[in-house]
C-alpha cells in the first residue's frame, strides 16, 4: 500500500496557493462584470444615440415634407389669391374705364358723323361748282341752249302787266334788236324793261314783277340743288 505523507509545511503552502487563486478568480470575475457593465452601457448609449439620430432624421424628413406640402399649398393659395386680386383689379379698372371708353367712342362717333356731313357738303358743293363750270363752257359753245333756258324762265312770268328782266350782256347781244319782241312774245307783257347783268351767268335771268321776283339765274338753281342735296 502506497501512502503519501504530506508534511506540515507542505500543507501550509498548499492552503496559501488555494486562497491566492480564489482571490484572483474573484478579481477577474469582478473585472469581467465591470467590463460587461461598461459594454452594456456603451451598447445602451449607442442605442440611445441611434434612436436619437433616427428620431431627428424622422423629424427632419417630416418637417421637410411638411414644408414641401406647405409650400405647394402656399403656392396654390398664393396663385389663387393673386388671380382673384388681378381679376378684381381688372373688374374695378373696367368699371372705371368702360364709361370713359364708351363716352370717348360716342364722342368719336359724333365727330365722325360731323366730319362725314362736312365732307358730304364739301363734295356736293364741289360737284355743283364743277357742274357750273361745265355749264358755262357748254352755254358759251352753244348759245342756243341759253336762249332756251331764258325762254322757259320768262314763261313763268306770263300775264304780268309789268316786268323788269335782268340778263347776261352776252345773251342780250345774242338776241340783238329782237330782244324786246322775244320777251313780249314769251310773257304777253307790253311793258318790259331789259337790264344787262354782268354778275349773272349766261342762260339765266332774274325777273322783277309788281308782286315779287322770279330768280331763274343758273347759279341760284345750282345753289338750290346743292342745298337740297346737303339737307338730304
Amino acid at each position: 500500500m502506497n501512502a503519501r505523507i504530506i508534511k506540515a509545511h507542505s500543507t501550509h503552502a498548499l492552503s496559501t496557493v488555494e486562497v491566492f487563486n480564489f482571490v484572483d478568480l474573484q478579481e477577474q470575475g469582478n473585472q469581467i462584470v465591470a467590463q460587461a457593465r461598461r459594454d452594456a452601457e456603451q451598447i445602451l448609449d449607442a442605442a440611445r444615440n441611434d434612436a436619437t439620430q433616427l428620431c431627428e432624421q424622422i423629424l427632419t424628413a417630416a418637417r421637410d415634407e411638411g414644408r414641401a406640402h406647405g409650400l405647394r399649398d402656399s403656392q396654390v393659395i398664393i396663385a389663387k389669391t393673386a388671380t382673384e386680386i388681378a381679376e378684381q383689379q381688372v373688374t374695378d379698372q373696367l368699371a372705371t374705364a368702360l364709361p370713359a371708353l364708351q363716352a370717348a367712342a360716342e364722342s368719336l362717333q359724333a365727330e365722325r358723323d360731323r366730319w362725314l356731313v362736312r365732307w358730304e357738303q364739301i363734295a356736293v358743293r364741289l360737284g355743283v361748282a364743277i357742274a357750273e363750270k361745265l355749264l358755262q363752257r357748254q352755254l358759251a359753245a352753244r348759245p342756243e341752249f341759253a336762249t332756251e333756258m331764258i325762254s322757259d324762265a320768262l314763261r313763268l312770268a306770263a300775264g304780268q302787266p309789268q316786268l323788269t328782266v335782268y340778263l347776261h350782256p352776252d345773251d342780250l347781244s345774242a338776241w340783238g334788236d329782237r330782244a324786246p319782241q322775244i320777251v313780249q312774245s314769251l310773257t304777253a307783257c307790253a311793258d318790259t324793261t331789259l337790264v344787262p347783268d354782268p354778275h349773272s351767268m349766261r342762260g339765266g335771268c332774274r325777273i322783277e314783277t309788281r308782286h315779287g321776283e322770279i330768280d331763274a339765274r343758273v347759279e341760284t338753281m345750282l345753289h338750290r340743288i346743292a342745298e337740297e342735296l346737303v339737307d338730304d
